[in-house]
């Protein structure tokens, strides 16, 4: 076997102290002054990891081999309980950073982060605690909406740490109990993709991507229970197309049940399609729109509601203020579905990307970007509109912190900024910032 390149580091097995939490949920170490980021710990333990081998480059990366001395915060990984019967301990999978951490400390660790990021990224000091969803005393059990990964025979899984392996599961991780009630080693879905499930009140979604023989889903519409429709790409030919998009034509095709379901929020009911996007914590809706209200005048006269998917945060603030609404969201079908979740409102909406909308005159606008954030174009539009007040719900620190800045700079001040840790054991975490000017 030929040597490494000078270029090239051969991976190593190193003795480290931890330092401090990271973003991405590792943690920080040092390795003859470089960076090393170590999967698997806890800052204050000593640790021996392995170093990834590849190119030479400023950090490390490692994942813990043995806990030399441990964090009173380490448990017995979560992540275990999940895993096929027979199959190697040490075969765990990506998507609960925090498994091995107890729960209160990985809250103080996320928080820790997000500081950080602020600070680092935004140039904002400001003290910031993470706080539990209402009723959170395990993280297990809130996911209602799941991907998991399909291997070559057909079972179902996650993927290993940056890794394409797939680890076969019993059960889906993190997720409501009816998602994880169903028995994943009891299904094969051979030329299936991923499987997705989706939960909303006493109904769900199976939706099967990839090229799936149509025996292969009747199948599973007979092993599933009535409450669950099962869906599928509709390349594979199987079932009615599903409704909703131009044409009658979807991605998808109904071998059983609807393609859409119903979530209910402070007593008003959101349609949304079973593959369309929804906070994934069970109790994230009724928090983040209490919030997001939470900051609004009741002399509020109009509110845009940017990214605002099929209306949740925008819907229920006009309704808690009577004012009027202005929705903006990329996806066509989520568009459709606002427009009939508005029903009795003076309502909006436009099917177009936030970064070319144009916004009317408004006094609040409401914003909930994917994790890379808002960005220049919005930032500028924010600043340059007529609003006083803009309420920014985000789930990634990073870009928050980014766009911060640049508001900040605009003219506007923070009001408050929460954390909640809407995504228990795992890395992320979600925020709700008000600004005012």
């Amino acid at each position: 076997m030929s040597a490494p390149s000078a270029e090239e580091i051969p991976a190593m097995d190193l003795t480290l102290h931890i330092e401090s939490p990271a973003a991405g949920g590792s943690s920080i170490a040092r390795h003859e002054g470089q960076v090393v980021f170590v999967t698997g710990a806890i800052p204050g333990e000593t640790v021996r990891a392995r170093t990834e081998a590849g190119p030479k480059a400023k950090f490390l990366r490692a994942d813990v081999t043995e806990v030399l001395d441990a964090s009173e915060f380490r448990v017995d990984d979560r992540r275990s309980q999940f895993l096929t019967e027979g199959a190697d301990a040490g075969a765990l999978f990506g998507g609960m950073e925090f498994a091995h951490v107890d729960l209160a400390h990985s809250r103080e660790l996320k928080a820790e982060v997000l500081r950080d990021q602020l600070s680092r990224i935004g140039h904002i000091d400001r003290s910031v605690e993470v706080a539990a969803a209402p009723g959170e005393t395990t993280g297990l059990n809130w996911r209602t909406r799941v991907q998991l990964a399909v291997d070559g025979n057909g079972r179902l899984g996650m993927l290993a740490p940056r890794s394409h392996d797939i680890v076969p599961l019993t059960a889906a991780p993190l997720a409501t109990s009816a998602i994880a009630e169903v028995a994943l080693s009891s299904l094969r879905l051979p030329g299936a993709d991923r499987l997705e499930f989706a939960w909303a009140g006493d109904r769900g979604a199976a939706i099967v991507r990839g090229d799936c023989d149509p025996s292969v889903l009747s199948e599973l519409a007979q092993i599933l229970p009535s409450q669950w429709s099962v869906l599928a790409d509709a390349r594979n030919g199987t079932g009615r197309k599903g409704a909703g998009t131009k044409g009658g034509h979807s991605k998808l095709a109904v071998v059983r049940g609807e393609d859409q379901l119903i979530e209910t929020v402070s007593g008003r009911d959101y349609r949304v399609a079973a593959d369309g996007f929804w906070q994934v914590h069970e109790q994230a809706p009724g928090l983040l729109s209490k919030k997001v209200n939470s900051a609004l005048s009741d002399q509020t006269q109009m509110i845009t509601d940017l990214y605002c998917g099929v209306g949740l945060l925008g819907i229920s603030a006009a309704t808690a203020t009577g004012a009027r609404l202005y929705g903006v969201e990329g996806a066509k079908s989520a568009i459709e579905n606002a427009k009939v979740n508005a029903k009795g409102l003076t309502a909006n909406f436009d099917a177009s990307r936030a970064d070319r909308a144009k916004i009317p005159n408004s006094d609040v606008i409401i914003l909930d970007p994917p994790r890379a954030g808002a960005g220049k174009a919005v930032t500028r539009a924010l600043i340059e509109s007529s609003a006083t007040t803009i309420v920014y719900v985000s789930c990634d620190a990073a870009t928050l912190a980014r766009d911060l800045a640049v508001l900040v700079n605009g003219g506007f001040a923070i009001d408050s900024l929460s954390g909640f840790d809407l995504f228990p054991l795992t890395s992320h975490v979600e925020t709700v910032t008000v600004l005012r000017r």
